[in-house]
């Protein structure tokens, strides 16, 4: 009992008399283990302790409502005062499923904002988690399987910005040990059983066989975690040194809906290795929304597609990036962009729809005189026309406003109308915008396509939808 409670109190650090600590308690047994513990230290130590459990409302409420009960029974005997926050049914799925996240990052975005609240509320210095060694090495192989980087592959940090993790030096045996030495009880999660979470699949299925197999295997991968994080701390500190990000100097904000943006100049970015190209968008990411810069949230894959310079543009869910007009940059979307905006990423050959317009890629010229179609590379991005684009046609640096407004132009498709035009759209590639995509008040299609150029790919339009069946090109 006295070494568990030494171990903690060594992991919560020197903090003056009087400082608020709020024990975040799940009622299982890390948590529940941690916050006895605390209560036992709590006037030696000097500091004042409340509790806050919060109800995600995911499972059963049978079940949700026993593990509140549980937490507030507990505190009862301990005397320390305790908050229930009930987060209603289906607002955590609701949110995983518009920000393109599992359900387990939606509940960690609403936990730690409650956390945060309370925390300001109560003045509290720190909210105490109660992750351990497992906790750690759990994550450590969930994050080698998912390719994670540097950063991804440091462990769980002690300290976090407000959040304090004391028991990291702690493992599983250790909490149940002590909770069976006090005659503590404590609640079991059922769906810490479901095997359809990669966590559980790792917890239950994988570390069992590596402790059979490869005996001794924690310590060198604690070891391993201790050289990433010594690594992605130097990157980060490269990252901000060579690739500096400023506020609202893009140029963009009349052409986006964009709740915050953050720009780099985009000779600088590129002439910077790949790695810390890769570090200067996480951490720009970081900045523009701290719950998704991270690997959990954001493919590394496409990440590194875009720093590459494979793609001009790539969408994040709730972030957007886009090289153009010498900048690189970064936003966070506002709040109505999914009507406003659009973006397709087309990597390979093949048939794709956006806005009622089929695009076919091949690498076949279609053939007929009035064809719309034009030459590119792939990866193909397909965004909105902004209207300091530009493109080269008929041996002119044209703007994509001019040609809009334009009141005669030629047909490259039967039927287009030189008149005003809705939905206009734009295709780029990693050279820069192959085409200018506009639709008339007929329903005919305009295309600007740059000069021609070498090219194995071609993108050809059907605009069946459009022209009410007519087709006006073969193939």
């Amino acid at each position: 009992m006295k070494r568990f409670e030494a171990l903690l109190a060594a992991g919560l650090g020197d903090w003056p008399a009087g400082t608020v600590f709020l024990a975040a308690v799940s009622g299982g047994s890390d948590s529940t283990a941690m916050l006895a513990a605390l209560a036992a230290l709590r006037q030696g130590q000097g500091f004042t302790l409340y509790c806050l459990h919060v109800e995600h409302g995911i499972r059963s409420a049978e079940e949700s409502k026993g593990d509140a009960e549980a937490v507030r029974g507990l505190c009862g005997k301990l005397n320390v005062p305790c908050r229930i926050v009930h987060i209603a049914p289906g607002r955590i799925a609701a949110a995983a499923g518009k920000w393109g996240t599992g359900i387990e990052a939606a509940a960690r975005f609403f936990r730690h904002r409650v956390w945060l609240r309370e925390a300001r509320r109560l003045g509290a210095g720190r909210v105490l988690a109660a992750h351990t060694r497992d906790d750690v090495l759990e994550l450590l192989l969930m994050r080698f399987l998912r390719g994670s980087g540097p950063a991804g592959l440091a462990g769980i940090p002690r300290e976090r910005g407000c959040v304090l993790r004391p028991m990291l030096a702690l493992g599983r045996e250790d909490v149940l040990g002590y909770l069976d030495e006090c005659n503590i009880p404590y609640r079991t999660d059922s769906t810490n059983a479901d095997t359809k979470y990669l966590r559980n699949r790792i917890r239950l299925r994988l570390i069992p066989r590596l402790n059979v197999l490869f005996p001794g295997w924690q310590k060198p991968v604690l070891s391993l975690a201790e050289t990433q994080a010594m690594s992605a701390s130097f990157l980060k500190a490269e990252a901000e040194k060579r690739i500096p990000w400023h506020s609202g100097r893009s140029g963009l904000e009349p052409k986006i809906n964009a709740a915050a943006i953050l720009s780099a100049d985009r000779g600088v970015f590129f002439a910077e290795p790949l790695i810390v190209r890769e570090e200067a968008l996480f951490l720009a990411a970081d900045k523009l929304a701290p719950q998704s810069g991270n690997e959990a949230t954001l493919k590394r894959s496409t990440i590194r597609r875009f720093a590459a310079g494979k793609t001009g543009a790539a969408d994040l869910g709730g972030l957007q990036l886009e090289s153009s007009s010498g900048m690189v940059n970064i936003w966070k979307k506002g709040k109505d962009f999914f009507e406003r905006g659009f973006l397709l990423l087309i990597k390979e050959p093949g048939v794709y729809n956006l806005k009622g317009l089929s695009i076919r890629i091949g690498t076949a010229r279609p053939a007929g005189e009035f064809c719309g179609y034009f030459s590119a590379d792939l990866p193909l991005a397909i965004r909105p026309v902004y209207k300091d684009d530009y493109i080269f046609h008929d041996g002119k640096k044209r703007n994509a406003a001019s040609l809009f407004a334009e009141k005669s132009a030629r047909r490259v498709l039967e039927g287009a109308c030189a008149s005003r035009y809705t939905d206009r759209i734009c295709a780029e590639d990693r050279t820069g915008i192959a085409a200018l995509i506009g639709r008339g008040l007929d329903g005919g299609v305009l295309v600007w396509r740059r000069e021609e150029k070498l090219s194995v790919f071609f993108a050809s339009l059907e605009y069946e939808v459009f022209c009410g069946g007519k087709r006006s090109f073969p193939g």
